[in-house]
C-alpha cells in the first residue's frame, strides 16, 4: 500500500526549511501567494531536496545572475540613454541562430551568446530560440528590436518546432503583448 502512494512533504526537516525560506526570500517579489497551492509546494520542496542548487534558479529565471549592466562593463554602452538593437541571422555555415546587439549611436556591434548570459554555457544559440526567450533577453539588456526581427524569431522556431514557418506558435512561446510593447523600437 505504501508503494503506491503518492510521497507527502507535510513535514521538512531543518535544511529543507531554510532552503525554502532562503528560495522565498530571494523571490519575494516573483511569487504571488494566490498561486503556491499544495502541489505547487510539493514541487518546489522536490526541486529543493534535490541535488542541484543550479536547478532551482534556472527553473525561475535563467537570467538571476545576469548583471544588467554587463553591457556598460563590456565597454558596449555608455549608459541606458543609448538606444541598442537586437537583431537575429542564420550563420550561413550552421544554420544556427546569431543575436546581435548595435548599438545605434557609437555604431558598436556585439555578438550576444549564451556563453555571454552564463560563462559555463556554449557559443552558439543552436537551430532556433523561442520568441518568449529572445524578448528576456532584450529586456535583461534593455535591447529594442523591430517587428520584422520579431517575425524572424517566430517564423524560425514555428519551423524549427513545428516543421513549418505558418504554424500557429502556443502562447506559453510567446512574450505578453506588454512584454513585446516593451522591446519594440
Amino acid at each position: 500500500m505504501s508503494d503506491i502512494q503518492k510521497p507527502s512533504f507535510s513535514l521538512l526537516n531543518q535544511k529543507e526549511v531554510d532552503a525554502l525560506v532562503d528560495f522565498l526570500n530571494d523571490k519575494r517579489n516573483s511569487i504571488n501567494s494566490d498561486v503556491m497551492n499544495q502541489k505547487s509546494i510539493d514541487k518546489l520542496i522536490t526541486l529543493i531536496t534535490g541535488d542541484s542548487d543550479h536547478i532551482i534558479l534556472d527553473l525561475f529565471d535563467p537570467f538571476a545572475s545576469v548583471d544588467p549592466g554587463l553591457l556598460a562593463a563590456l565597454d558596449f554602452r555608455m549608459d541606458d540613454n543609448d538606444v541598442c538593437e537586437l537583431t537575429c541571422t542564420l550563420d550561413d555555415v550552421t544554420g544556427y541562430v546569431t543575436l546581435t546587439a548595435r548599438n545605434m549611436v557609437t555604431e558598436k556591434t556585439l555578438k550576444i551568446t549564451p556563453k555571454l548570459i552564463n560563462e559555463n554555457d556554449t557559443e552558439e544559440w543552436g537551430y532556433s530560440i523561442s520568441p518568449v526567450f529572445f524578448n528576456r533577453i532584450a529586456k535583461i539588456f534593455n535591447l529594442k528590436y523591430t517587428t520584422e526581427t520579431h517575425d524572424t524569431i517566430c517564423n524560425i522556431f514555428a519551423k524549427h518546432t513545428y516543421g513549418s514557418e505558418s504554424h500557429k506558435i502556443a502562447e506559453i512561446y510567446l512574450p505578453t503583448n506588454s512584454a513585446l510593447l516593451e522591446c519594440m523600437l
